[in-house]
């Protein structure tokens, strides 16, 4: 979701009863290079939510194994000077950060990028609150892996003792009642508020997305094979798709602003979960939360 979301997103989500987040990029106007003013730009953010909503949000943050510049570092130090109670870190299992994580009395949601038994685990022991279960159905970068999402949240719920979130397709009821079949007590949900009202997605980049038919989407490798996008077909997906036939497993993902806000189909990938083109209409936040809620019911 990265770009996908803003302060009026992250409110709506919250204000309905689930746990908005801002992700990267999050209310940006404009792209920022540098660290500290990311950073900055973070922190405007978060105030703008607060303007919104007296409920609980979470911001989205990456292990340095996953950030060798230190953005999420300095959005760590953001949030505690915010005093933001949740962190998602999403990427790689880091033990020692999640230490330090809940020793600064964070509220820790950790989703494996590549998700295990043995990650999930890990991170529990550590004092994970909350673990993410992530299928390959999902939107985004895709694991590499090929756990469903069906599976991998049966896996992950059968061996930790936390909260399991279900993640990768989670559009409406139905798929909520099988996420929660298998063991997941929520869902942890991307691509269907980028079809949402309060969303900050260009329309062509929403209509894009419901028009594009389900046999159509493009799926490569990039992150040198670490990761996968599953996108509508157009110029960075078809490349990347090239690229992979010729050996290349680290293919550009495009320009994200340019394409996602700006409404430039070409300038990247357009990435969403398999089973959005079941998605008919753009709706509310609250609607499409209390939807998928039911199913938890």
């Amino acid at each position: 979701m990265v770009w996908l979301t803003n302060p009026k997103l992250v409110a709506a989500v919250s204000n309905a009863g689930g746990l908005g987040v801002l992700g990267y990029c999050g209310g940006f106007p404009k792209p920022i290079s540098s660290v500290k003013g990311t950073a900055e730009q973070i922190r405007k953010s978060i105030r703008e939510i607060r303007k919104l909503t007296d409920k609980p949000f979470g911001v989205n943050v990456c292990p340095a194994a996953d950030d060798v510049l230190g953005f999420s570092k300095a959005t760590v130090e953001i949030c505690k000077e915010e005093n933001v109670k949740i962190l998602i870190a999403a990427g790689t299992i880091s033990i020692d950060e999640f230490k330090k994580w809940k020793d600064d009395g964070f509220t820790l949601v950790v989703r494996e990028q590549n998700p295990t038994v043995r990650g999930a685990l890990a991170a529990e022991k550590v004092g994970a609150d909350i673990i993410v279960a992530t299928g390959c159905d999902e939107g985004g970068c895709m694991p590499i892996l090929n756990n469903g999402t069906t599976s991998i949240t049966a896996l992950i719920a059968d061996a930790v003792k936390v909260p399991v979130l279900a993640a990768g397709g989670i559009i409406n009821e139905k798929f909520a009642k099988a996420a929660a079949v298998v063991g997941a007590e929520g869902a942890f949900v991307g691509t269907r508020f980028i079809l949402s009202k309060e969303n900050p997605a260009a329309d062509i980049v929403k209509k894009d997305i419901m028009t594009t038919h389900p046999d159509d989407f493009l799926v490569y490798t990039h992150a040198n094979g670490v990761l996968r996008w599953r996108t509508t077909p157009h110029k960075v997906g078809r490349e990347g798709v090239e690229a992979n036939k010729k050996g290349i497993f680290n293919p550009p993902s495009g320009n994200f602003y340019k394409g996602l806000i700006q409404g430039d189909l070409e300038a990247c990938v357009n990435s969403v979960n398999n089973v959005i083109p079941l998605i008919k209409s753009i709706d509310s936040c609250k609607d499409i939360v209390n939807e998928i809620a039911r199913g938890f019911i």
